[in-house]
């Protein structure tokens, strides 16, 4: 339901503007175009950020010198940068772009006897573990096999993905047979214990309350949390409330005014989108319910926070959900 949300409401975000466009190019008689995007646009980034361990020097060197018994590195370890990180990962660069990657650095390894069998390795350094954290969560499925590496990871047959200080790495393989997991394996401990983890905090994972918090259900937005322009740098998990489940949301701002702001920019989106907002104070909590239209909305400031509840079936249950949160997050 939650997919279905945010489709709902990126189109109603973006369906005028689009008749708009496409009524004024019939108009002239001239056909659309759209401009390629290019990577230069991204500026290069510093490699590294403050309270970020200095990437491994001559990473490409020993990351060749890591290639299993009988496998051979493909033509070269390449290390790709914003500005041409599209040539690697087409139509998905733009996902770690918004994370503000700082370098990819890739390698397949293939079978001496056999080059249609490959593991590929790529080691996205973001700057920083929270976008590392966002890229990693972003990319996670439910369900998946926990792997005991680094802070988090987990496997997918002979796949890997694993999320260690500033660092994303993957590991994709070609078969899915006991010996290509195994190899993963060997190659995800291997690369986990060439990189440095400076052990910086990612804020959205402890601010988030434990109790009664899915596993692994934890996600960082850093941009269009929700669909939503205005929503950035957004924690996400999922909570289990009176035998249902329910997503909440924490983002923290530089000012109680900016997050005043953003609260409501939420209401009035939820004014134009849904079918009403009422502001109501319970508990001596005040807060703004949204009906979307068959589902609720529940959204708060505390200080410089804000947060609330998305997306659940019932009125009640969205503010008592979000009741609990206020009541456990501290007042910045």
């Amino acid at each position: 339901m939650e997919s279905a949300r945010i489709l709902k409401r990126v189109m109603a975000q973006w369906l005028p503007l689009l008749v708009l466009v496409t009524g004024l190019a019939i108009l002239l008689k001239e056909p659309l175009s759209c401009p390629a995007q290019t990577p230069t646009e991204y500026a290069e980034k510093p490699s590294q950020e403050p309270g970020q361990g200095p990437p491994p020097q001559n990473l490409p060197k020993k990351i060749a010198s890591l290639a299993p018994k009988g496998w051979e590195v493909f033509d070269k370890v390449k290390q790709f940068t914003p500005r041409n990180l599209y040539e690697q990962i087409d139509g998905r660069a733009e996902f770690f772009l918004a994370y503000d990657i700082i370098r990819m650095t890739f390698a397949s390894f293939i079978h001496n006897d056999n080059e249609g069998q490959f593991i590929d390795l790529s080691i996205y350094d973001m700057g920083s573990s929270t976008n590392a954290f966002g890229v990693f969560s972003g990319e996670r499925s439910p369900g998946e096999t926990p792997v005991r590496l680094a802070r988090k990871g987990y496997s997918s047959d002979a796949n890997f993905f694993i999320w260690k200080g500033r660092y994303y790495i993957r590991i994709i393989a070609s078969d899915s047979t006991d010996e290509f997991k195994k190899i993963g394996m060997d190659l995800a401990r291997q690369v986990t214990d060439l990189l440095v983890d400076a052990g910086d905090s990612v804020w959205g994972l402890s601010a988030l309350p434990r109790t009664d918090r899915v596993p692994e259900s934890e996600r960082y937005v850093r941009v269009d949390a929700m669909g939503l322009d205005f929503m950035k740098e957004t924690y996400m998990a999922r909570y289990r409330k009176e035998n249902a489940t329910v997503t909440a949301f924490l983002s923290r701002r530089d000012t109680p005014e900016t997050a005043r702001a953003i609260v409501s920019r939420y209401k009035e989106y939820a004014r134009k989108y849904g079918e009403r907002v009422d502001r109501i104070r319970q508990d001596g909590v005040e807060l703004a319910i949204c009906d979307m239209g068959g589902d609720f909305d529940v959204i708060f400031q505390k200080g410089r926070l804000v947060g609330g509840v998305s997306s659940v079936d019932s009125p009640t249950l969205a503010l008592r959900a979000a009741i609990d949160l206020w009541n456990q997050l501290p007042h910045e």
